[in-house]
Parts: structure tokens; C-alpha cells; sequence
């Protein structure tokens, strides 16, 4: 179509009808409020935004819908269709109604300080090292007279918890855990460890003393027998041994007989 043998009303309108585009898609494609648009077909331009405003509408439209918006703002300027032209100084005005995206850098910005505070929030948790905390024994070193003895506590800010850096010991979701040992007469240390995948490590030692019940194990327990008795008893046989069997008991004065 020849745009110089054609209003622009008519030529904005064929526009439309060819891209097949309705004023509410083309108000919401340009940011130009319905109204506006409706005056741009109907050819009033007084009713329209002042120059600035206009030439940013003709430049959107044209855009959008294929055509020179700056060389329609030129002619329309010229024929006088436009009358409130300020002149060489009008630039396309910001659209008030269009949310402007923020420039990427600033969603980048956004997601390092995002990162860096939960860094600084997590980081004595990622770098700090694991805590053990043993409930029982309730001393240390803890004397017993059981050949076992239970463990019991609790473990924060670890992944892995080891007896002795080879048994490893259950922990429940809360961090609690118990492991159940057997003791050897006399001293029994124990190491309890905890690790983390990034190489922090904490340690406890825990020291049981088991005494068994009636001595320690191979000491021989005194009988109840009295020594003195056993010697007298052994004397008297030994004596009883030395009188010759010939012997003739001769009585006493008293008719008693006497050896």
C-alpha cells in the first residue's frame, strides 16, 4: 500500500486487520493504553498524549505492527496533522505501564549476596567440628563392677560417629546414640570420634575402671578355715605317732590309768 496516498488512520487500520490483532493483544504488545490507540484509528490527534508521547506511540507501533513509525512521525509533523510539536529535542518517553526487567547483572548481584549470607549463616556449621557429648558415664573414669558398660550421648554437626576409630556407632535423627562395650579387669579407655565429610574431627576418651565382684580375676580368695587349728591338729596326730605300741598305761591314785 503507498503510504503517501493514504491517511494514516486507514493505513494503521490495514495494518491491524493484516497482522490479525485485536486493540486489547496491541495495547498489551506496546504498553499504549486502549484509549490511545482507539484515537490513532479514528484520526483524532488532539486527543492524544502531547509530540514526544505521539512519536513514542508511532515508534512502538511501528514496531510491532511492521512499518516506519519515524517516518510516519516526519510526515504527520509536516502536514500539520500533528500541531503541538516541540521540536528536534522530542525523544520516545518511557512507558509508564510497562514493568521494566531489571538488567541481568543485577539478578548476578542479587544471587552472590544471596549465597554469601548462607554461607555466613551455615558457616560454623560447614567449617566448624563435630560435638560429642557423653551422657553416661556420668565420670570419667567410671568405676563399674559389671563386665559391661553402655555408652549414651549425644552428637552435633558430624556425619559418622566410631568407637575406638574402627566401630562405627549408630546415631538417630536427633543425634543421639549409645553402643553397648565388654570390660576387661582393671583400666578400660575408649576413644569416641566423630567425623565430617570435609575433614573435621572431634574426640573424647573415656576411661572405665572394672572391678569384678570378689577380686580381681585370678587372685585366689582366702578359705574359711583357721591356720592355728590345722597346726594343733597336725601336732597332736604327729604325737600320738611316737608312743610305742608295747606301752602299758598304770593307773594313778586316783584308779585313773597313767601312761
Amino acid at each position: 500500500m503507498e503510504t503517501d496516498a493514504v491517511s494514516f488512520e486507514q493505513f494503521f487500520s490495514e495494518r491491524i486487520k493484516e497482522r490479525g490483532m485485536t486493540l486489547k493483544k496491541l495495547a498489551d504488545a506496546t504498553g499504549i493504553a486502549p484509549m490511545h490507540i482507539e484515537s490513532l484509528l479514528r484520526g483524532d490527534f488532539d486527543t492524544l498524549p502531547s509530540a514526544p508521547y505521539l512519536r513514542g506511540y508511532l515508534l512502538r507501533l511501528g514496531d510491532e505492527l511492521g512499518f516506519d513509525g519515524e517516518e510516519w512521525w516526519k510526515r504527520l509533523r509536516k502536514d500539520g496533522t500533528i500541531k503541538n510539536y516541540s521540536g528536534g529535542t522530542d525523544t520516545l518517553p518511557r512507558n509508564r505501564f510497562i514493568r521494566e526487567t531489571p538488567p541481568k547483572y543485577l539478578w548476578l548481584i542479587a544471587a552472590v549476596v544471596l549465597i554469601v549470607i548462607y554461607f555466613a549463616f551455615q558457616a560454623p556449621r560447614i567449617l566448624g567440628k563435630p560435638v560429642i557429648t557423653v551422657t553416661f558415664p556420668n565420670a570419667n573414669p567410671y568405676t563399674t563392677t559389671s563386665s559391661t558398660v553402655t555408652f549414651a550421648g549425644t552428637v552435633s554437626n558430624a556425619d559418622t560417629l566410631y568407637l575406638n576409630d574402627t566401630q562405627e556407632i549408630p546415631v538417630a535423627p536427633d543425634g543421639s546414640w549409645q553402643e553397648t562395650v565388654l570390660l576387661g579387669a582393671g583400666q578400660n579407655p575408649f576413644k569416641i570420634s566423630a567425623k565430617k565429610v570435609l575433614g573435621g574431627e572431634s574426640a573424647v576418651t573415656e576411661t572405665i575402671l572394672y572391678e569384678p565382684a570378689g577380686g580381681a580375676a585370678g587372685t585366689p580368695v582366702q578359705g574359711t578355715g583357721s591356720p592355728t587349728s590345722t597346726a594343733s591338729t597336725t601336732s597332736s596326730t604327729a604325737n600320738s605317732a611316737t608312743v610305742p605300741a608295747n606301752h602299758t598305761p598304770t593307773s594313778t591314785a586316783s584308779g585313773t590309768p597313767h601312761p
